[in-house]
């Protein structure tokens, strides 16, 4: 009988981890989509990280192109030294789980990550509809070509002659303006035609720097290839500068979105 208190508290114990472990295996999946429905909220969230942006100051993961809209994960420079090397890299076309607290920040949906215990890497990234394969994509690996694509979007607001605003930057400030419709202006300095898709490049290390991209669909609209027309030619571009993996780009679907300025 002097062991019955003993006996209890043993079996309490193990009726409490047998619990826990029900409660972790029980755990809710939230798709990034839904983020923005647990503001406030500790959850777990899953999905793939399609596009990335280190500033310096913070690491930006996001589970969509449209970042301003959609869910994105943030690592401080303050605590880089916990995570692996190149966050942006590590994690970059991975479908990961993470958990953490939905914050809202300027009207978008974020988790800060302070720890690597936060995120975890489930898979590799899917073939997402109305993107290029990466297979598809190793067309455009030669020094002087063009960035990786985001297909299938809609073609910015406000392309009909006319409307366009008048503000213009230069293609060195384009990662300024990721979500914003204004013309960028430049010397296209090298292209390439995969047949699927066109770049115009800025800079030769187009890994970096802003993209003109223009698809397959497009080309018959131009008086000749696009490459041809607008190589060693100063242009101005208009559109919406849309972040893919950390690099700034224009998706061009009209010749009536690019000038030869000469």
């Amino acid at each position: 009988m002097k062991r019955t208190p003993t006996l209890i508290v043993a079996v309490a114990f193990l009726l409490a981890g047998s619990a826990a472990i029900q409660a972790v295996a029980q755990e809710k999946v939230i798709p990034f989509e839904k983020a923005g429905d647990y503001v406030g909220q500790t959850i777990t969230v899953e999905g793939t990280i399609v596009s990335s942006h280190n500033s310096g100051r913070a690491c930006f993961l996001n589970f969509d192109p449209d970042y301003q809209h959609y869910l994105s994960l943030v690592i401080f420079a303050s605590d880089f030294n916990r995570f692996p090397p190149l966050p942006e890299e590590h994690y970059l076309n991975k479908k990961v789980r993470v958990k953490g607290k939905i914050l809202l920040y300027k009207g978008r949906t974020e988790i800060i990550l302070s720890s690597p215990d936060q995120i975890k890497i489930v898979g590799s990234a899917d073939e997402q509809p109305g993107q290029e394969s990466a297979i598809a994509r190793e067309d455009n690996k030669a020094p002087a070509t063009g960035g990786k694509v985001e297909k299938g979007k809609e073609a910015p607001p406000g392309l009909r002659l006319g409307s366009k605003p008048e503000k213009e930057i230069s293609w060195e400030e384009a990662a300024s303006y990721y979500g914003q419709t204004v013309w960028v202006r430049g010397k296209v300095v090298a292209a390439n035609n995969t047949g699927k898709v066109c770049f115009l490049n800025f800079h030769r290390n187009w890994k970096r720097y802003f993209t003109v991209v223009i698809f397959a669909s497009s080309f018959s609209l131009f008086p000749e290839p696009p490459e041809k027309l607008y190589l060693n030619k100063e242009i101005r571009v208009y559109g919406c500068i849309r972040e893919y993996q950390g690099k700034p780009e224009i998706i061009v679907e009209s010749p009536d979105q690019i000038e030869i300025i000469k």
